[in-house]
């Protein structure tokens, strides 16, 4: 009795992955939309996170890349928009203050008020431009861009929690859309700061902002909710200090009725021999951390296995769940074949180091891959260390003397 119900349950929900499978395929063969809709209102009253998370995944396994499904996905979220069927129930945790949740929740209403202020100041703005007006229009697009934290919270705590459970489809396609987003403020602001106002629309980047608060509450919540764990929620708490956070912050710490979370992974105090020393886990810690250099290694499985943690800003943030991870996810899609061929080159003897140097936050950085090998020289894995370099550009006589 109990397996005719499993496999009852399994042909309804095959029989309902047909159905999505066939709407979303015709929506991306450019069919009419609002046909689309009728048809989806016939077949179901909802549908579940869940149901969207496999359909999508399905899709790219059938070929469709993560790009295709990208560009099409605010239609997709306006198929679902309210129908979304509610897999979970909010918790009292999840209200209180400082839980990764409401603060999601309350950047996307400081968000949307920013939008609104913008909206109200291009309105008497653009009409008659007027330097203080351009003054303070500029500074709301500044505080707009603090998206820019929210997004990369969702992307580098969320995502590889998302990629732990098996939901691999969202991240690859919603990361693409925040940096689409992301181009949108930024050339938008750009366009203002040069005075370049004709044909200037806020309304896309508007209108990607607000289905991005869409996707985000109706289907990512729902989604994830059923599979994080209290101790995922902690680890994304923890890690969000040092991301950032988008025009509010939450009002106080949130924990949890229970113990701190510790990661298993916490090193002792055993001495570890090298070949022209020794030092305890904690000296050696500390040594790395104090390094003027952001480091990453990656192993020849291409899977993040180490970064250090220096005091200060970062220049290229990593949070504690990009361990254990594939390194190719830890970079948005447009960045990912890049990193890929450089690793191959690494592997296959084509380079030792590559070196890039660019302005990133106001400031001249340096960033350098060098493949480690071993003594025999097989490919152990990638090291990456990011250096702040505008001290050292701006160097024009010596220093032989301490102060």
């Amino acid at each position: 009795m109990i397996e005719e119900l499993k496999n009852k349950r399994s042909k309804e929900f095959e029989e309902r992955q047909a159905v999505l499978k066939d709407l979303i395929t015709r929506l991306h063969a450019n069919e009419d939309e609002e046909v689309i809709k009728k048809e989806f209102k016939q077949h179901f009253n909802n549908v579940s996170a869940f149901e969207i998370s496999v359909m999508e995944r399905r899709l790219m396994s059938q070929g469709i890349e993560a790009e295709e499904i990208m560009r099409l996905c605010n239609v997709h979220a306006s198929l679902f928009n309210g129908s979304i069927e509610a897999v979970y129930e909010n918790s009292e945790e999840v209200d209180k203050p400082g839980h990764p949740i409401r603060v999601l929740k309350e950047e996307n209403l400081a968000i949307e008020s920013a939008l609104d202020r913008i909206d109200k100041l291009l309105a008497v703005y653009l009409p008659d431009p007027d330097a203080e007006l351009k003054k303070g229009l500029l500074r709301q697009l500044d505080i707009l861009w603090e998206i820019d934290n929210h997004y990369a919270r969702k992307e580098h705590s969320y995502f590889p929690i998302m990629e732990r459970y098996g939901l691999l489809a969202p991240p690859k396609v919603m990361w693409g859309v925040d940096d689409q987003i992301r181009d949108l403020i930024r050339d938008f602001r750009q366009a203002i700061s040069d005075d370049k106002l004709e044909g200037l629309n806020f309304e896309t980047v508007k209108y990607e902002i607000e289905e991005m608060i869409v996707k985000e509450e109706e289907i990512m919540l729902p989604m994830i909710s059923p599979f994080f764990n209290e101790d995922d929620w902690i680890s994304i708490a923890e890690e969000s200090d040092e991301i950032g956070y988008c025009i509010i912050k939450p009002e106080v710490k949130w924990t949890p009725q229970r113990a701190s979370f510790e990661s298993s992974d916490a090193l002792d105090d055993d001495t570890i021999s090298l070949d022209t020393g020794y030092l305890t886990h904690k000296e050696l810690q500390k040594i790395l951390d104090l390094q003027p250099l952001e480091l990453t290694f990656v192993d020849a499985n291409d899977i993040v296995k180490y970064f250090n943690n220096g005091p200060g800003e970062k220049l290229l943030p990593r949070t504690q769940n990009a361990i254990g991870r594939e390194v190719y996810n830890c970079h948005p899609p447009k960045s990912q074949p890049i990193v890929r061929q450089l690793i191959a080159d690494f592997k296959a003897g084509k380079k030792e180091i590559e070196q890039l140097w660019f302005r990133m936050k106001g400031t001249y950085i340096m960033v350098s891959y060098a493949a480690v090998r071993d003594d025999d020289g097989t490919y152990m894995g990638t090291l990456e260390w990011v250096q702040n370099i505008e001290n050292i550009i701006d160097i024009d006589e010596e220093k032989r003397t301490i102060e």
